[in-house]
């Protein structure tokens, strides 16, 4: 995120005005293809392979794949989905993606795994709440990879991501140096430290008064503990192994 290097075809893909054999044959012209080049073929490959799960599974949009998930004892709690909607959760790399959403009707690939993941795993929201939000903001919202990517987050899909692979989303932000996208989107936090902006509620008292912060009034504190969530998430999954 320090970096987007994400090509931003998904809605020319989406509204037809390219095909993917175009962009398949585009790289394959290329002098040289790198790994780069290879992981690009393989999200176009992602892709198709949505679409055969919206063929041969035609209620993907509102059923599990795998069935085991239909007795997971969600929450559903409407207050945490509003708040995630709204980019108020007190998570920052969360926020700043849920507000680029609504401000652009875009976020960025990685950022989207993991809002997804938190909404599903650490708020235990179903995921047909959050594919539907997304494909309702989303300008290039396509419905088989939006239900197909919402099901592989919350494990009940094919190929699926494990249950227990719960993305952190203060490592992921510090990992993919995301300071700036969190300072462009959630600029009540712009004057913290790269080191701290990713996760406020650890900064000192000192530290948030020098940079106008006041956890609970102009930047919310974290609507859940990410540990303890994480931890409930997967107990709650060892339920219906």
């Amino acid at each position: 995120m320090s970096t987007d290097s994400t090509s931003k075809l998904s809605p020319y893909l989406h509204f037809g005005e390219i095909s993917p054999n175009q962009i398949f044959n585009a790289v394959q012209s290329l002098d040289y293809i790198g790994n780069n080049e290879e992981h690009f073929i393989k999200e176009l490959v992602w892709r198709d392979f949505s679409y055969y799960q919206i063929y041969y599974y035609p209620e993907l949009h509102n059923k599990n794949i795998n069935q085991k998930f239909d007795s997971f004892k969600w929450d559903n709690d409407p207050t945490l989905l509003k708040k995630w909607q709204k980019g108020q959760t007190g998570i920052p790399i969360v926020d700043a993606g849920m507000r680029e959403l609504w401000q652009a009707g875009y976020m960025h690939n990685r950022v989207r795994m993991i809002v997804a993941s938190f909404l599903i795993k650490n708020c235990l929201i179903h995921w047909k709440y959050g594919e539907k939000w997304f494909f309702d903001t989303l300008f290039d919202a396509d419905f088989a990879s939006n239900n197909a990517n919402w099901q592989w987050v919350a494990g009940c899909g094919l190929d699926a991501a494990p249950y227990f692979r719960i993305f952190n989303p203060v490592l992921q932000a510090e990992k993919f140096e995301a300071y700036e996208y969190i300072r462009k989107y959630v600029p009540e936090l712009k004057l913290l430290p790269n080191k701290l902006i990713a996760k406020p509620w650890e900064a000192s008292e000192l530290v948030l008064q020098e940079a106008g912060i006041t956890l609970g009034q102009n930047y919310p504190k974290p609507i859940v503990d990410l540990k303890k969530s994480r931890d409930r998430a997967l107990q709650l999954h060892n339920q219906i192994k």
